[in-house]
């Protein structure tokens, strides 16, 4: 069974571009992880990703995935201060996370295994881990998605 740790994190604010897919089911989860890669291929081949990068603080690429009005909002995201044309931003509040981390391989894929150990390993034994479908946070934490270390990061009111 893969680990996880639980800690208090800062509030952060994102900033990036945000897109709809599908809510994810046991039909179309490929496609919707899918259209999460195309997301950040094209923001990364436009030169948007880059520039968000460039002024990250922590030098982390987010992604933030909720429920808005029964879809998916997948959100990708840095931490800067600047302004960026044609951007949004999101809030992600101080609080306790459940971390679970992978490294050495495609992002996706990474992020993809953590998805499904967490839902279909550790939440069936803790169920009060995660309390709703508030959302989740993928963390690339080297800037290389081809070779990634990555954390998924998920709200808990469980402390450590």
């Amino acid at each position: 069974m893969t680990t996880y740790e639980i800690k208090t994190l800062a509030a952060t604010t994102l900033t990036g571009y945000p897109m709809t897919l599908p809510l994810p089911t046991m039909d179309n989860v490929a496609a919707v992880s899918q259209g999460k890669s195309q997301h950040f291929m094209q923001l990364a081949k436009s030169g948007q990703f880059g520039q968000l990068m460039a002024a990250s603080h922590d030098h982390i690429g987010y992604a933030l995935s909720r429920i808005r009005d029964g879809q998916l909002e997948y959100f990708a995201g840095a931490n800067i201060s600047a302004t960026v044309e044609q951007t949004v931003t999101r809030e992600l509040p101080a609080g306790n996370y459940i971390i679970l981390k992978a490294s050495g391989g495609p992002s996706r894929q990474l992020f993809d295994g953590l998805i499904k150990t967490f839902f279909g390993e550790i939440l069936p034994q803790r169920p009060e881990l995660y309390q709703g479908d508030s959302y989740i946070i993928e963390a690339l934490m080297n800037n290389d998605p081809r070779n990634a270390v990555v954390e998924l990061r998920l709200p808990t009111t469980v402390t450590a």
